[in-house]
């Protein structure tokens, strides 16, 4: 990340606000698409992290197959850009979400949903492809891998006929709390590993698995050496952030994502003010080993302790050397979460050209129609 470009870029801007190393994020997706095509794999990268139809874009025309979403907002903010192939993970149950979703399968040429229970299978329309969630160790969604998958997905076709049973999805996100490396990569064999065995057993009921979908960014590096799965799901390599820096996913000039702030107060000399908050800055879970709520760059020793709605208090054990009025630039723990913060981010290239782009597929909700009151 090229501080000094981006807080020149920043300048004339409100803080707090998102800003991107354009550069470094082009770098960050050709090398994915790069990793997935070494692993013999498609790449479905997760757009919940940038929500941007210009990000899309770049990774579409970088090489990948389709996008991964978490909303329904996504998914139609996506559609609307243009994209034919997406996959929603998160399971959409009740009439409001059936009824945008049956809309959504009559403009996307392949829109699959990913599921983990004949519950919510049935109310999913039937132009619309389902995967099935197996829990490889992350206990969130999914059934258990083997014998219990098996039996539901029997049960799944025999209810929505098995054209519309597509394959298998898992998500490691319990890669997120191993702080060893090795560790990491026996999650990453493992998940590929538990989806096969399942897969075989499905086969010898004579039903077809086409999709071993795997996805986190922490174990995406370990995919040449794992193979076998058909696809790739990860989402935060785009901007990277201070979790990928210290599980050693990424490095830290290969995180483009900042949030640049104005130190406000410095009411001690090992302390300092900013004025980005929580309504700025991600305060979800940070992996093992990681200091305070971000990285603050090119101020070592200088640790975001805590953060109140507007005010983030920066500490030292010596002097922080900050100043009323200086401009600091925090890469955030999370960074899918921090852009859900910010409408717009600042898109800055090499050269010190900025654009704002939006974040336009924020929220729940259709987009919002601008109705006049009587």
């Amino acid at each position: 990340m090229n501080i000094n470009v981006l807080l020149a870029a920043a300048a004339s801007s409100t803080t707090p606000l998102a800003v991107v190393d354009e550069t470094v994020m082009c770098a960050n997706i050709a090398a994915m698409q790069a990793l997935a095509d070494k692993a013999r794999a498609a790449l479905r990268p997760h757009a919940k992290t940038h929500k941007s139809a210009h990000v899309a874009r770049l990774q579409l025309q970088a090489g990948a197959r389709g996008l991964t979403v978490a909303t329904l907002r996504e998914a139609e903010y996506f559609a609307q850009m243009g994209a034919e192939d997406l996959l929603l993970v998160h399971p959409p149950v009740g009439v409001p979400k059936i009824s945008r979703l049956a809309s959504l399968g009559e403009r996307v040429p392949r829109l699959t949903v990913a599921v983990d229970s004949l519950e919510a299978a049935m109310q999913v329309p039937q132009t619309v492809g389902l995967l099935w969630e197996v829990d490889t160790g992350h206990h969130r969604l999914g059934t258990l891998p083997g014998p219990p998958t098996v039996e539901a997905v029997r049960r799944l076709v025999n209810h929505v006929g098995i054209e519309r049973f597509k394959g298998l999805l898992t998500f490691p996100g319990h890669s997120y709390q191993e702080p060893d490396v090795e560790g990491r990569r026996a999650i990453a064999y493992q998940e590929i590993a538990l989806l096969q065995e399942t897969a075989d057993l499905l086969r010898k009921h004579q039903i077809e698995v086409y999709e071993l979908s795997i996805g986190s960014t922490p174990t995406a590096g370990f995919a040449p050496e794992v193979r076998h799965m058909t696809e790739m799901r990860p989402g935060s390599y785009v901007y990277g952030d201070a979790n990928q820096v210290t599980l050693e996913s990424q490095s830290l000039d290969e995180c483009a994502l900042g949030i640049v702030a104005t130190v406000v107060s410095t009411p001690a000399r090992d302390r300092a003010v900013i004025d980005a908050g929580t309504k700025a800055l991600s305060v979800d879970a940070r992996v093992p080993g990681l200091s305070g709520f971000g990285i603050v760059l090119d101020h070592p020793g200088v640790i975001l302790e805590r953060l109140s709605e507007e005010h983030g208090i920066l500490v030292s054990e010596m002097d922080t050397g900050l100043h009323i009025g200086d401009r600091v630039i925090v890469i955030p723990v999370h960074c899918c979460t921090t852009i859900n913060l910010h409408e717009q981010v600042l898109m800055v290239s090499t050269e010190g050209t900025a654009t704002w782009n939006e974040v336009g597929a924020r929220g729940w909700q259709p987009a919002l129609r601008h109705n006049r009151r009587p």
